[in-house]
């Protein structure tokens, strides 16, 4: 395979929309070439552009995404929530410590929501808006990165084999994508996965998601 060939294969790769077209037979050739020289700075000729085009198989993928697209089929149930509020904080001892204290007034019996993920610098954690102030007064006001509030939960309680399945995700975020749908949040705790918007798009996913899923509301 050429340097010419191998860089067009790579931007198509990341490209599903324009798969998918291309395996349609929908796309001029020669306006995608264009298209990938000038705005993906491929040095080439527009014929050796063309030429790789044309050799691109549009379904080598197919096989990954199709036991995929299966499987996530299978999930077993969607859930949905809103009202939640996200706070961002430093990650250090006294967060650590006030953490501590917010599990006190958070009832999961009652419903309550408290998640917790942390990186390497930071710790973010989900809540219900309800309870945003109550968590605010007990944590140290100079170590809060960012608040968020309006947010909308859709928990996906998938089938055992999505966890060892290539492509579940790819498949939820280029679909939301298509549709002009930002992720707000994902995070997953088999066996449920778990994705934030903000609640102006929460419906709009949750149709995109329950139709993936083969959910009828």
């Amino acid at each position: 395979m050429t340097n010419i060939t191998h860089d067009v294969w790579i931007i198509l790769d990341k490209e599903p929309s324009v798969r998918r077209e291309l395996q349609r037979g929908l796309i001029n050739t020669s306006a995608l070439a264009r298209y990938i020289i000038k705005a993906k700075k491929v040095d080439g000729t527009l014929d050796a552009v063309i030429n790789a085009i044309r050799r691109y198989p549009p379904d080598r993928f197919d096989e990954i995404f199709s036991r995929a697209t299966k499987t996530l089929s299978q999930a077993i149930n969607i859930s949905t929530k809103s009202n939640l509020a996200e706070i961002s904080l430093i990650k250090d001892a006294d967060v650590q410590k006030a953490l501590a204290d917010v599990f006190k007034i958070i009832s999961y019996i009652q419903g309550d929501t408290l998640r917790i993920m942390q990186a390497n610098n930071s710790v973010r954690i989900l809540i219900d808006e309800k309870n945003m102030e109550n968590v605010l007064a007990l944590l140290p006001k100079n170590k809060i990165i960012s608040k968020e509030i309006d947010l909308a939960e859709i928990n996906i309680y998938i089938h055992p084999l999505m966890q060892k399945t290539p492509g579940i995700l790819a498949i939820l975020a280029n679909e939301l994508a298509i549709n002009g749908i930002n992720i707000f949040e994902v995070m997953t705790c088999p066996p449920e996965m778990l994705f934030i918007f903000k609640k102006d798009e929460f419906q709009k996913a949750s149709d995109v998601i329950s139709q993936l899923c083969q959910f009828k509301k």
